[in-house]
């Protein structure tokens, strides 16, 4: 009485779902796999993913199977650049009779093509003379760094080339003489505000670059180009990163695919960039992507932009702090208002619902028609050039990352250098909270610089709480100090923002459920309730600090995961006392980490987390 299993299509049977060799092609043509591959010397470069067993003992047969079968069809399998345990491997098919084959073995979980790395090109030239630019002395060695992983940086330039600490070139020649794209990025951190003097949040204290040339040629107007596949950038990471991860924390990423990000899945090379930053404990700062197709993109989004605007991998990494463009410009009609999202800036969210872009800067601006352009300017390989894309944005906040960095000592852990950036992080139009319902297109907001976000002003106080939670324990603070001047009358008055970051536990092999680890924070007041019928007296807790983009009138997990934010490697909080005031007895903070139950002993592991508080009187007193 069941349906039959219909040839190339997979078939729901009592809540399973059949895996056919289609479904692992994403309904996909073998035909269409191989056209959208890109081309080697052999044949056609594709990625492909196995299952996942997990612990169980099947999985070194799964693997080979597939490597035998690859074997037999004489195709040339490498996994280089990908995690041990991700199961994926870049494929060289010949035909589409090769890419068939492929998708029929039981143990593929799917088959794509070998996505391609893009940055944007430049758009607007003004060749104007170079203003006087600030050049590093011989002896100013102890400055923050950003490792601009991108298309290398041009070298004609004496006082940019002044703040190059370092390069790695990893760009073959005759492909490695467009350095337009990685120039015009390191300007940004050099010098973003000497040649952006009226932008906001842009401060002009030193930062050098470290140059990682990845990114080959790819405009035939500038010479012979290369495709650069996720692999071969995987690869080059993973070999820049354990000779100079020690040494730099902060690697700039304005590059990104074509592959629209899914609601339900992690993308592959956000996975891999995971991994990285855990292993390498570094900080991957990733541009948003940015929308081409004219017309561009309204604020807010409307209708079919909400699917078709949103993020490009790896802008869901989990770990990264990705980064969106907003407009410096108030465009009358047919484009943004000032410090809105910019009609090229892609939006979130992210997979699972987390929060993406995690924060925005500054990166042009134009009208959706494209007609009206205002760019941020930086350096060309000869002057000054003006251009736009989230590529520009993601580098401004990658200096303030990086003097944050260098600004604490001990150096920070990447957790807390990113609770750090994201706790005075504010709406850019109001220089107050993101209201609810604008976070997937400006994130946290704009992160203040430095001092700003590493200093108190008279009338608050923060609190940096940087350690580990044990699976089965929770973390409680009774009796938390409020400040005293801030309770007078029986009453407690303020304003508490909170924000908690930690690196969840992941595995791809749960798809949407990629975290698997949960941390829950809870500050608020003990208060007495009295019995009408009995007069007996009940001490209860009342959190006054809740989550922020949230919506408390439902508990189910699907809820709480789309609306509440569970899951997410970020949260933020915030609760104001009010004119009247809150009664209550103590203060009490706690926190509570939570695993997915049924992969409990997967995650059974210490959960670092980094919860900074700030108490602040409103009335500034």
């Amino acid at each position: 009485d069941r349906k039959g299993v219909v040839e190339g299509k997979s078939v729901d049977i009592g809540g399973l779902r059949m895996i056919t060799k289609k479904w692992r092609r994403s309904s996909r043509e073998a035909q269409e796999i191989l056209q959208r591959c890109p081309r080697t010397r052999h044949g056609f470069m594709a990625r492909v993913k196995l299952f996942d067993y997990g612990q169980f003992d099947e999985q070194p047969l799964l693997v080979a199977d597939f490597l035998d079968k690859c074997a037999e069809l004489g195709v040339e399998v490498d996994r280089r650049g990908y995690a041990t345990r991700s199961w994926t491997y870049a494929v060289e098919c010949r035909s589409a009779q090769d890419v068939e084959a492929l998708s029929r073995i039981v143990g593929v979980r799917s088959i794509s093509q070998m996505p391609l790395i893009r940055t944007v090109r430049p758009q607007v030239a003004i060749n104007q003379t170079l203003p006087e630019l600030p050049v590093r002395a011989a002896d100013q060695e102890d400055i923050p760094v950003v490792v601009v992983v991108d298309s290398g940086i041009s070298g004609r330039n004496a006082a940019l080339a002044s703040w190059v600490v370092g390069r790695d070139v990893q760009v073959a020649p005759p492909y490695d003489q467009n350095k337009a794209h990685g120039t015009f990025v390191a300007g940004l951190v050099a010098y973003g505000a000497q040649l952006n003097p009226t932008f906001a949040g842009i401060d002009n204290g030193p930062c050098g670059v470290f140059d990682l040339q990845v990114i080959p040629n790819d405009d035939p107007a500038r010479g012979d180009t290369l495709a650069l596949m996720e692999q071969d950038l995987l690869v080059s990471l993973e070999q820049a990163l354990t000779e100079h991860a020690n040494k730099y924390r902060v690697w700039n990423l304005s590059l990104g695919t074509d592959e629209v990000c899914s609601l339900d899945e992690f993308s592959e090379l956000a996975n891999e960039l995971d991994n990285l930053q855990e292993r390498f404990k570094v900080s991957f700062v990733i541009s948003a992507g940015n929308y081409r197709q004219l017309p561009l993109l309204d604020y807010p989004r409307t209708g079919a932009q909400q699917d078709t605007g949103r993020i490009t991998a790896p802008a869901d990494s989990v770990l990264g702090i990705t980064v969106g463009a907003i407009s410096h410009v108030d465009f009358r009609q047919s484009g943004p208002k000032q410090h809105q999202l910019s009609a090229f800036s892609r939006h979130g969210a992210g997979p699972n619902y987390v929060i993406k872009p995690d924060l925005v800067h500054y990166g042009g601006s134009c009208t959706t028609d494209g007609s009206s352009v205002h760019g941020i300017r930086s350096l060309t390989d000869t002057g000054i050039g003006e251009d736009l894309g989230t590529s520009f944005a993601a580098p401004l906040v990658s200096r303030t990352l990086a003097q944050i960095y260098h600004d604490i000592t001990p150096s920070p852990s990447p957790v807390l250098a990113r609770a750090l950036l994201t706790h005075h992080a504010r709406d850019p139009r109001s220089g107050l909270r993101v209201p609810d319902g604008e976070e997937n297109y400006l994130g946290f907001g704009l992160p203040a610089t430095v001092p700003y976000c590493l200093e108190c002003t008279p009338h608050s106080a923060t609190l940096v709480f940087d350690d580990v939670l044990r699976p089965g324990n929770f973390l409680e603070w009774d009796h938390f100090p409020y400040p005293p001047s801030l309770y007078r009358d029986g009453r407690y008055f303020g304003e508490i923002w909170m924000t908690l970051a930690f690196a969840p536990a992941r595995g791809t092999r749960w798809g949407t459920e990629y975290c698997q680890s949960h941390i829950d924070a809870h500050l608020g007041v003990y208060h007495d309730t009295v019995s009408r019928s009995t007069g007996e007296i009940t001490r209860k807790f009342r959190g006054l600090v809740p989550a922020e983009h949230r919506n408390p009138g439902m508990l189910y997990e699907a809820y709480q995961v789309e609306t509440l934010r569970k899951w997410a490697p970020v949260r933020t909080y915030r609760g104001d006392m009010g004119e009247r005031g809150e009664k209550g007895n103590r203060w009490r903070l706690k926190l509570q980490l939570l695993s997915r139950h049924e992969h409990a002993h997967e995650t059974a592991r210490a959960q670092p987390f980094s919860l900074i508080i700030t108490i602040a009187d409103p009335l500034k007193t």
